[in-house]
């Protein structure tokens, strides 16, 4: 219910996969009206732009919202980026599932999350950086905030996966990063 109809990679012990609420909802609804209810999870592959593909990009539900909590006038967040289902270095010392239980090992993960999308945005800085040497840390925050954009790739406002509807400024900031744009403000 937490996360609505958002989709998270997340590893498991046994073989599991994870549905929206609506899907999960009507999982339990089968459970209860069948005696003897089963069920297949069957990979059919991966599907790239088909006409049941989600539109993008979208807003986690696990993204923080504005405004700022001490300074209400302080529109929050400034912009969003890519931060989930992100492959990730994993350094090992635990499993994948990062439970004590887990003996694999492995050396990427899927991870999402603020720790993933402040890389995309501090990358996007230190392109700014480079291609303008003067710009002050402030000329690379607008650059990034006023070419941002507020649209998915359907031309739709983007999404709130915490409550499925349009966001707004209090969830998606500015808008979605748009390095290109970004260099040339």
């Amino acid at each position: 219910e937490e996360n609505g109809e958002e989709l998270l990679a997340d590893a498991h012990l046994v073989a599991a996969t994870m549905v929206g609420q609506n899907a999960g909802d009507k999982i339990k609804e089968y459970i209860k009206s069948s005696q003897n209810p089963t069920a297949t999870i069957k990979f059919k592959g991966t599907v790239i732009g088909g006409s049941d593909s989600p539109s993008a990009p979208q807003v986690a539900s696990f993204s923080s919202r504005g405004p700022n909590y001490r300074t209400s006038e302080i529109l929050k967040p400034d912009v969003i980026a890519p931060g989930v289902n992100i492959l990730a270095g994993w350094t090992g010392k635990v499993g994948p599932t990062d439970l004590e239980i887990d003996p694999r090992r492995v050396e990427f993960n899927i991870i999402s999350g603020t720790s993933m999308s402040c890389p995309h945005v501090s990358g996007i800085a230190a392109l700014l950086r480079k291609a303008f040497p003067n710009f002050s840390p402030a000329a690379i925050k607008s650059a990034l905030m006023t070419t941002a954009y507020n649209v998915d790739n359907s031309g739709g406002k983007i999404k709130d996966l915490g409550t499925g509807k349009e966001s707004n400024p209090f969830v998606h900031g500015a808008g979605h990063v748009d390095p290109n744009k970004a260099l040339n403000p």
